[in-house]
């Protein structure tokens, strides 16, 4: 039984390694379209990516906080 679950358990595991990174891509491409033509647009080198890193984490930040909101009301 242990072994069944241990099993299940890296089969979720696979299936959300493969989900991040169909959502990784979509969280780029989501970004590069949002800041089109915003302050974030004419930034160059290290600041532009600090900039992509920052908003990268608040999205997924806010997505969590959404998430965990859902699971208090349901």
């Amino acid at each position: 039984m242990k072994n069944s679950i241990m099993s299940k358990m890296k089969e979720f595991d696979n299936i959300a390694d493969n989900v991040v990174d169909v959502i990784s891509e979509h969280l780029d491409h989501n970004i590069s379209w949002a800041i089109d033509e915003t302050i974030v647009d004419s930034l160059e080198g290290q600041e532009f990516y600090d900039a992509i890193h920052y908003i990268r984490q608040l999205v997924i930040s806010k997505l969590h906080d959404d998430f965990c909101k859902q699971d208090t009301t349901e």
